[in-house]
């Protein structure tokens, strides 16, 4: 079996405070109409070849001041959200900093909100079966998706790997998470029903030798 471990590292958390508005003279506040700019994400171009990867949803507010974004950490072989956060920043630090620091490999491949939300989601209900909850930080990662349908997304995501559970034990995930995980497959799917694939060493020698 021939395949390429990308565990990307979560990215910094950042804050920024939004800019503060400007206030006008009473005799005229006249509303003049902002165009909004709608909802965007990204994906890792390679998710599902590799298994894991990087889910970007941001929305961006009225004045144009702050982006909102929800990060999150997929395993779409067999865990679900291993990461989560969210975060807000300037549209420049966005473009030029945020979206290159979590997309380190190369840029985010663009998707539908709805989809986003779809592929996060269906990851989660995926990992559930199996006995696994997203990463504690995702309810709030996941306010970015409000307003965000994903019922009008076309596309059907599959998870797992061939037809079962894949398990990748990354380099940073201690023994004792390793044995738990291993245990919880036991236990829902049996034996030989699940895969799994043990990373030993460091993060940058592993991926080297899964790559053509």
């Amino acid at each position: 079996m021939r395949l390429h471990i990308n565990s990307p590292a979560p990215s910094k958390r950042l804050a920024f405070l939004p800019r503060a508005g400007t206030l006008r003279p009473l005799q005229s506040q006249t509303t003049t109409s902002v165009s909004k700019r709608p909802p965007e994400a990204f994906r890792t171009a390679n998710l599902f070849e590799t298994g894991m990867g990087h889910v970007v949803v941001s929305r961006f507010k009225q004045d144009g001041a702050l982006v909102e974004a929800g990060v999150f950490l997929l395993d779409v072989y067999c865990l679900g959200v291993k990461d989560a956060f969210f975060t807000q920043v300037g549209p420049s630090e966005y473009k030029d900093r945020f979206l290159p620091r979590v997309f380190t490999q190369e840029p985010g491949e663009p998707m539908d909100p709805s989809c986003a939300r779809k592929l996060v989601e269906q990851a989660i209900a995926y990992a559930a079966k199996l006995g696994f909850a997203p990463h504690p930080d995702y309810k709030r990662a996941s306010r970015v998706f409000g307003g965000i349908l994903w019922e009008t997304c076309p596309t059907n995501f599959v998870f797992g790997h061939k037809g079962k559970p894949f398990y990748i034990r990354g380099p940073y995930e201690t023994e004792a998470r390793a044995n738990y995980v291993l245990q919880q497959l036991q236990r829902r799917c049996g034996e030989g029903n699940y895969d799994y694939l043990v990373a030993v060493g460091d993060p940058s020698e592993i991926d080297s030798l899964f790559e053509d």
